[in-house]
Order: C-alpha cells, then sequence, then structure tokens
C-alpha cells in the first residue's frame, strides 16, 4: 500500500553557492561518508549532490506521516547499475522508490513509500 509521494527540485548553483561557502562542515550536515565515496570531483560534483540533496528531500516529504526524519537519516546510493536506492538510518516497514535526474542547472528527485505487507 502506497502512503506517501514526495517531490523536489534543487537549482544546482544554490548548492554550490552553501557548499563553497559552508565547506565541509555544510556538506558533513547533510551527507554520510557513504553517500560521499563514488561522487568524485567533477563537472557534474555539484549535480550530483544536488540530486542527493533533492532525494533526500523528496524522501521526507513521502514519509512525513510514517517516520520523522533528518536529512542523516537517510542515505541516497546507488546500484551497480547506476540506479539511486534509499537506506533509513531508522527500522521501518516501508520501501521506498526513488527515481533522480539533473541536468546543468537543476536537480530533481521522486519518492514513493510503500508500506511492507
Amino acid at each position: 500500500m502506497i502512503v506517501g509521494i514526495g517531490i523536489d527540485m534543487v537549482k544546482v548553483n544554490k548548492m554550490q553557492d552553501a557548499i563553497e561557502k559552508g565547506g565541509k562542515d555544510f556538506i558533513d550536515k547533510i551527507f554520510n561518508p557513504e553517500e560521499l565515496e563514488k561522487i568524485y570531483p567533477s563537472k557534474i560534483y555539484y549535480q550530483r549532490l544536488s540530486a542527493r540533496f533533492a532525494a533526500k528531500e523528496a524522501v521526507i516529504k513521502a514519509l512525513s506521516k510514517e517516520v520523522e526524519l533528518t536529512l542523516k537519516d537517510i542515505c541516497i546510493l546507488n546500484k551497480c547499475n547506476g540506479a539511486p536506492f534509499c537506506k533509513l538510518k531508522k527500522d521501518t516497514d516501508l520501501n521506498i522508490f526513488l527515481s533522480i535526474t539533473h541536468i546543468e542547472d537543476y536537480a530533481v528527485a521522486c519518492a514513493v513509500a510503500e508500506k511492507i505487507t
């Protein structure tokens, strides 16, 4: 049974400005170390971080009626084939389906939460 849907969009240059201003402290407040392992500084570094941030926000929106989460409670990773998935730091009886996309200026994510029966 679907219990929530969330969507979020991030303007990449706003995320870049926040990261450049806040540095490592800002990144550490939002992202878990394992999320950052395979995001190497590259020309799409800020797009990737923006997409992960949008995914976290989408998950929070999808789960807002089920469980209270912080950004650090949510870990956005990729399967071997590149598909994103969500790992929660809290135990729940939920599956999270995730879709992420990004282009030069924007990153968008959609999350659907399903109760496991």
